[in-house]
């Protein structure tokens, strides 16, 4: 017997389509995330023209200055034209209707211009780069706008920017340049990769390097006999030897370097006289401060305002003094006052002359006849 067959309920049925239902949903916001269907945003549609599609496929991204703000939605073949030189495809492209907050129309102007680029530098996928319009340009009025088309671009200018392009079109440039003069023997750098005269001379000057490595492996000349002479390895062997045994007495404190470096005697000594010189310059300090403080004799002496008066008094009082003795010694050499008479007088000096002579003579006189002037009387009463 058959077995019966099995019969989809209701709610069998309302879960399935539940499922469907939902996927359908899912799928649709996740398109709708990422921007290839959603039927509540707004479109801005423009057209342009290039020599050729280079690649160019619908849904390639559309930039305005670098930035996505659509994609590409149709391209097309153009009709056959009797100039070759007219365009062959047509490109179909959506735009977001606002871009940063401001109507896509307000950003692209009539001035704007759709050119072909590459995001990367292989080049396989290609994008529409619109320019971004300038302010005094009228803004795009309609859709289905022809955006005038430009030059291609470079990879290099789409990646780097129109500016690094062109210095590395100009570094390009001068690399090719200073090949050229390289190439044809200008320079330093062109002499000596052309210059026959210096490549001779560079293979002399190796010819006479191996010559001499040659001698100096024969044994022949200073360096040679300094390499493969025995006396002189032996003789540096002997001097290695005795600067051993040096620094080995000079460890074991031999000799008077050694008893500098090992004896504990010596160090205790050093040690004492830095003590003492720690000691001298503590007591230094010491006196200094008291110095400063104007304790003591040197103290008072340096800080004691009352000596200093003092010493300040005496001084002017010296200088008054002297300002006196000098006004004396001016006056004497006037002739003014007794010491002034004394010392300018001619007729005292001639007195006074006269007087010594007057003396010499009774001096002498009573050395010839003492009795003249010795007179003794007695008279007793």
């Amino acid at each position: 017997m058959p077995p019966a067959k099995k019969t989809i309920g209701l709610s069998e049925l309302r879960v399935g389509l539940l499922v469907v239902v939902s996927i359908a949903v899912l799928m649709f916001l996740i398109l709708n995330a990422t921007g290839d269907i959603n039927p509540f945003r707004q479109r801005l549609h423009l057209r342009a023209k290039f020599p050729n599609a280079d690649g160019l496929r619908p849904g390639s991204e559309v930039r305005l200055a670098g930035v996505r703000v659509g994609k590409v939605e149709e391209v097309k073949l153009l009709p056959p034209s009797q100039n070759p030189n007219d365009p062959k495809v047509e490109a179909r492209l959506a735009i977001d209707n606002t871009i940063d907050g401001q109507p896509a129309n307000q950003r692209i102007r009539k001035d704007s211009t759709a050119q072909l680029g590459a995001p990367n530098l292989l080049g396989s996928d290609k994008i529409v780069n619109v320019t971004p319009g300038s302010a005094g340009s009228d803004p795009i009025a309609e859709n289905d706008y022809l955006l005038p088309s430009s030059l291609n671009t470079s990879t290099l200018s789409n990646l780097a920017g129109p500016e690094i392009a062109d210095q590395f079109e100009s570094i390009t440039k001068q690399v090719n340049d200073i090949t050229r003069k390289i190439n044809e023997g200008d320079g330093t750098i062109g002499r000596f990769l052309n210059d026959e005269a210096f490549y001779n001379n560079l293979n002399s000057t190796l010819q006479e390097t191996q010559s001499v490595i040659r001698q100096i492996k024969s044994g022949e000349g200073t360096a040679g006999k300094f390499i493969n002479d025995p006396a002189v390895y032996n003789n540096v062997n002997e001097l290695s030897l005795r600067l051993n045994d040096i620094a080995e007495g000079l460890r074991r404190g031999r000799g008077t370097a050694g008893k500098l470096l090992t004896d504990d005697a010596l160090y205790t000594r050093v040690n004492s006289i830095a003590n003492r010189a720690d000691q001298a310059i503590a007591e230094i300090n010491n006196l200094i401060t008291e110095v400063r403080a104007g304790r003591g004799t040197l103290g008072k002496l340096v800080t004691d305002e009352a000596i200093y008066n003092d010493a300040r008094a005496a001084i002017a009082r010296f200088n008054t003094t002297t300002q006196r003795i000098d006004s004396v010694v001016a006056s004497a050499q006037r002739g003014e006052g007794t010491v002034g008479k004394l010392l300018t007088d001619d007729q005292l000096y001639s007195n006074f002359n006269q007087l010594s002579a007057e003396g010499v003579k009774l001096i002498y006189d009573f050395r010839q006849n003492p009795k003249k002037y010795l007179t003794v009387k007695f008279e007793l009463f």
